[in-house]
């Protein structure tokens, strides 16, 4: 019996309050109309139990511990905390402590456990400076991140796959990026703050307006990804810097902003200097503007009357020196725009601190000195405070002093609790070793840089000075090509060579291969492995120069989460060396970013694996878009952004990733000793076996199923029915499928071991049965045309048919690949089902 709906809850005076206390907290709320609804499902009365139907509302927001705090992080926050989780609201604040990116950023040395210890005093700070921390919650991302790595890390890839560069691109400008100069990591970044959202069961993104790109791509992903409720957007306002021009605190700039270890000396000293502006910049520009109209006329008059220096001194426009600074407008800051969602032509520091920081709480008030009370007015309200400084009854200097005087009575909590309470003391302390310990290091710095990485050797993982290959992305059908030339990528070694084969499951789902069903990617793997052994079988025997006997085969996933977080550190640093044009190569931006995530982790796998040598696919995709290119200079850039081959053609993207990450990171004579560069060969279509039975198509998309055999073909049915379509025009050998397809097949010109014949059976009126031992033997008789279509046609058959039944049966005897085949014949036929819709 289905459980009894709850009755709809009555909106009470009491949610009202919240909700306004609520959005008092943000510049701007998407949507007061879902936060409404929020607070009546999960809000004050609801359920507070976890697992509750109404938990209560979870607001989020991150922190890095790097050692510095500033007001807006540290009062400010407090204060709005305050406001979202007062008692009553059912409400929690999550904070992501984000010591696993300070590590990642080797801040205090790259020491996890000194970092938690900076975490901690910012929690002290917070507690210091009047957070209510009964309704707060810490999560601490490095043992999220290692502890949660199978659900953390594959939210991340799907976030990946379903957004384009371009839309990834928009939210890079937080970080202060103009689009042209960003890195490979900074594309990763806002796909892992989005996912960061659903990781937390976030209710409410409670962020800065400077992030609300990113929290914007967490409703879009909503969309994507079919899910019912979307995070409310509450973006707090961003307090400016104190110098003129400073959209925003920087804790790399010292006197931007106060922190909150600052003395008395030091807010004063501070906002003394503070740009504080009497006229809004439009006005002021406007009586710049009239005041330079005036001295123009003087001129003119003065010219006129042969004057025009008659006690005028010279003078230099202001504004002569930036009238043509282009450099520095490329230069600034790309995310000003999306700083401030309130107009504010003014841009008063001094204003601003009053405003969100002093009158900020419930009831606050402010007080200063004016013209008609020199001794001090107390205001309760921000209006009146900007009113009458604007009108000049408080001068700039009086508003400075009221200010100074009011962050002290804010920051003396703190500076009392870190004086007094031991334990508060006892952090301050060892944060502030830590610093001079990390300055020191730095400094003094000649060892090698320090190396993030999965060491899959020191695991007994793989084997060491293996040679390494990728499989392919899995498709729903996996043919007798990808087969063969992953089984010639594996050869391409010495044969006493151990060889370790990775199957890529998670890069699979960052490509949105098999539309990223985790069922299907396992299924194509199982089937490709069992296939690829009955190849290697029956080309090579299970003697000496079997392939596949010497493959140690690794699941990408399984790889990665034996040491989560050093992996993916792996993986950022290799995008923090790239730019992200040289990632992309001949990517456009309407591709999907996951692909630019699949090669940093390619990176990633190569140093994991440590191989003496690897084999890659030949990148023809993105050397045909660079060739058709109308630009010459573009193709140049494209094309030199792959590595070259002894020939100087262009190879791969990977290659080139892979080389220059080594040279560039891993020169140390240490680090070379453990890592030494692979060498690296490539598979291209003029290298690898030819199976395709028809000539080369414009497009993928006007391929047919009589283009190429499959592993799951029929033997009896698809066997001889797609030979019979093959291209076989007589006497052409340049291009000849049924001659490639026996020659591979029945391994002529095998090695001595393996050496083999096939015997074409023809009537006697046409010559009778003729034998080949070898490839050139069969295109000297086709070309002649003493070998006929149909004869040729019929031999390949019997060929194709026999090794087909082998493959069909090596997958019945194998359950998992058995299951596998079935798996994917079931998501072929909802796919199709789903495009018809």
């Amino acid at each position: 019996m289905a459980p009894e709906k709850a009755p709809a809850r009555e909106w009470t005076p009491a949610m009202e309050s919240d909700l306004q206390r609520i959005l008092s907290v943000g510049e701007e709320c998407i949507s007061p109309a879902e936060l409404k609804a929020l607070i009546l499902s999960k809000g004050r009365g609801g359920c507070s139990e976890p697992d509750g139907p109404a938990a209560g509302i979870r607001l989020y927001d991150g922190f890095e511990p790097s050692g510095r705090m500033h007001i807006a992080q540290g009062v400010y926050k407090s204060i709005n905390v305050n406001k979202c989780t007062a008692e009553g609201t059912n409400a929690t604040f999550c904070f992501w402590v984000a010591d696993w990116f300070a590590l990642m950023n080797d801040k205090m040395g790259g020491d996890l456990d000194k970092i938690i210890v900076v975490g901690k005093y910012l929690i002290e700070v917070w507690k210091a400076a009047g957070m209510d921390l009964s309704h707060v919650e810490f999560r601490w991302a490095s043992d999220e991140i290692t502890g949660q790595a199978h659900v953390y890390w594959p939210l991340v890839l799907d976030v990946a796959r379903r957004f384009n560069v371009t839309r990834i691109k928009k939210c890079c400008q937080i970080m202060g990026r103009l689009e042209g100069s960003l890195t490979a990591a900074q594309i990763l970044y806002p796909l892992m703050q989005c996912s960061d959202v659903f990781f937390l069961k976030a209710d409410v993104c409670q962020l800065g307006v400077d992030q609300r790109k990113v929290n914007m791509l967490a409703r879009e992903y909503c969309d994507a990804s079919k899910k019912k409720f979307k995070p409310v957007i509450l973006s707090h306002h961003m307090l400016y810097g104190l110098k003129k021009g400073q959209e925003k605190m920087s804790k790399s700039d010292p006197d931007s902003a106060i922190f909150m270890e600052d003395s008395e000396e030091d807010v004063e000293r501070k906002i003394t200097n503070a740009y504080c502006p009497t006229k809004e910049e439009a006005q002021a520009e406007a009586e710049t503007d009239i005041l330079g109209q005036q001295k123009e006329l003087q001129n003119a008059q003065q010219k006129e009357c042969g004057t025009e220096n008659c006690g005028a001194g010279t003078q230099q426009n202001d504004n002569d020196n930036d009238s043509n600074d282009n450099d520095k407008a490329q230069d600034e800051d790309a995310g000003k725009e999306s700083m401030h969602l309130t107009a504010d032509d003014l841009k008063n520091p001094i204003l601003d601190y009053i405003q969100h920081i002093i009158m900020s709480p419930t009831d606050a008030t402010f007080t200063c000195a004016n013209a008609n009370h020199p001794d001090g007015q107390t205001y309760s309200q921000f209006d009146q405070v900007k009113q009458d400084f604007l009108n000049g009854l408080i001068a700039p200097d009086q508003l400075k002093r009221g200010l100074i005087v009011a962050l002290n009575q804010l920051l003396q909590p703190v500076r009392d609790h870190f004086a007094n309470d031991e334990t508060a003391k006892d952090l301050f302390e060892k944060v502030q070793s830590f610093k001079r310990q990390s300055a020191a290091a730095a400094a003094g710095a000649d060892g090698p840089p320090k190396l993030f990485r999965l060491d899959l050797v020191a695991q007994n993982v793989v084997p060491p000075d293996s040679h390494l290959v990728m499989a392919p992305l899995p498709t729903a059908n996996p043919t007798l090509q990808q087969t063969a030339n992953l089984l010639a990528k594996l050869a391409a070694a010495d044969s006493s060579a151990p060889k370790v084969l990775m199957l890529l499951d998670w890069t699979a789902r960052v490509n949105s291969a098999l539309d990223a069903d985790v069922k299907a990617i396992s299924a194509y793997f199982s089937v490709l492995l069992s296939s690829l052994r009955t190849l290697d079988h029956h080309l090579n025997g299970d003697g000496d120069a079997s392939i596949m006997k010497n493959v140690t085969v690794v699941m990408q996933s399984e790889a990665i989460l034996r040491d989560p977080s050093n992996y993916w550190i792996s993986v950022i640093n290799a995008g923090r060396h790239f730019s992200l044009e040289t990632v992309m190569g001949g990517m456009k931006d309407a591709e999907g970013v996951g692909k630019v995530i699949g090669r940093l982790m390619t990176v990633a796998d190569v140093l994991a694996v440590n191989p003496k040598s690897i084999a890659l696919d030949v990148d023809e995709e993105a050397i045909s878009a660079a060739d058709e290119q109308p630009n010459e200079e573009e193709v140049t850039d494209s094309v030199s952004n792959m590595s070259l081959d002894d020939n100087g053609n262009a190879t791969s993207i990977e290659a080139t990733l892979i080389r220059q990450f080594y040279r560039a990171k891993l020169s140390h004579p240490d680090h070379v000793k453990i890592l030494p560069t692979p060498q690296i060969t490539h598979l291209s279509s003029a290298t690898s076996p030819k199976l395709s039975l028809q000539p080369p198509r414009e497009s993928e998309a006007h391929k047919t199923e009589f283009d190429e055999y499959f592993v799951l073909d029929d033997p009896k049915v698809h066997g001889k029915s797609k030979m019979k379509k093959a291209f076989c025009e007589p006497g052409n050998v340049d291009f000849c499928p049924p001659i490639e397809l026996l020659a591979y097949f029945a391994n002529l010109d095998g090695s001595a071991e393996n050496a083999k014949e096939v015997t074409v059976h023809r009537s006697p009126e046409n010559g009778g049965d003729v034998t080949y031992t070898s490839k050139s033997q069969l295109v000297r008789d086709f070309s002649s045309g003493a070998l006929h279509p149909g004869d040729l046609k019929a031999a390949v058959s019997s060929v194709i048919v026999d090794v087909l039944t082998k493959m069909s049966e090596g997958i019945k005897n194998d359950g998992e690949a058995a299951k596998g085949g079935k798996a994917l014949k079931a998501f072929e036929k909802k796919m199709a089902k789903q495009k018809k819709k």
